[in-house]
């Protein structure tokens, strides 16, 4: 009997760690850029002309790549950030998701990639509506960059033919530019949000184990 309320004990503990796994808070770290990861390119769009591109940088000590999730406040590194995971069932982290499935393989293979990439984010966080030349959000001077346009465009018209598999997390300071990430540094939010596979597999393990000694249980006569 000792060894049953043991592993009753054992199975409980599991169960209270299971769910608070979906209740980790976010974890803060200081965000250190060291530039842009393979260069940039300058647009005019309706809320004022920005360069375009990937940086690079550490969080909390974790290489990661990052992208410009705001346009509203100044762009500033060497903070403390907060890393957060994306809301699983949010519209628009679902698109940027579905992009970066699309086109992150590419988004760093040249500056003309890097800076539609970039235009492509800018359009599902401050539109919505997946139109570079409409909106809230529109490119109102390429530049000489119009083939980077097109092609930010290209992957906006496609969104719908790729699947959310991505993590996509967002850096937030409350004085400062805001960025999103698709590649989470190692040992975050990964264990913030379990992987709903995996949670199934657990919780289907976890009732086996509650029902195999419910039936042991039944079957152990009484002294």
């Amino acid at each position: 009997m000792k060894i049953q309320t043991f592993l009753q004990r054992t199975l409980l503990a599991g169960v209270l760690g299971l769910s608070l796994s979906f209740a980790m808070p976010a974890r803060a770290g200081v965000l250190i850029g060291t530039g842009y990861v393979i260069g940039s390119q300058s647009f005019g769009t309706s809320l004022g002309n920005f360069a375009a591109g990937g940086f690079k940088g550490t969080w909390d000590g974790d290489p990661l790549q990052f992208w410009c999730a705001e346009l509203s406040q100044t762009f500033s590194f060497n903070h403390s950030y907060t890393y957060s995971a994306s809301i699983p069932n949010n519209a628009t982290f679902t698109m940027l998701g579905q992009l970066f499935h699309e086109a992150y393989g590419s988004a760093l293979s040249d500056t003309a990639h890097s800076a539609a990439f970039q235009l492509a984010i800018w359009e599902i966080l401050i539109d919505g509506d997946l139109d570079l030349g409409a909106g809230g959000f529109r490119v109102t001077n390429a530049n000489g960059h119009g083939a980077t346009v097109a092609l930010a465009q290209s992957w906006l018209d496609n969104l719908g033919s790729y699947t959310d598999n991505y993590s996509i997390a967002l850096l937030h300071n409350d004085d400062h530019q805001d960025f999103i990430t698709g590649n989470p540094p190692r040992d975050c939010c990964k264990q913030e949000v379990p992987e709903p596979a995996s949670t199934a597999l657990i919780g289907a393990g976890l009732v086996a184990m509650i029902g195999a000694l419910r039936r042991r249980k039944a079957k152990v006569p009484l002294a």
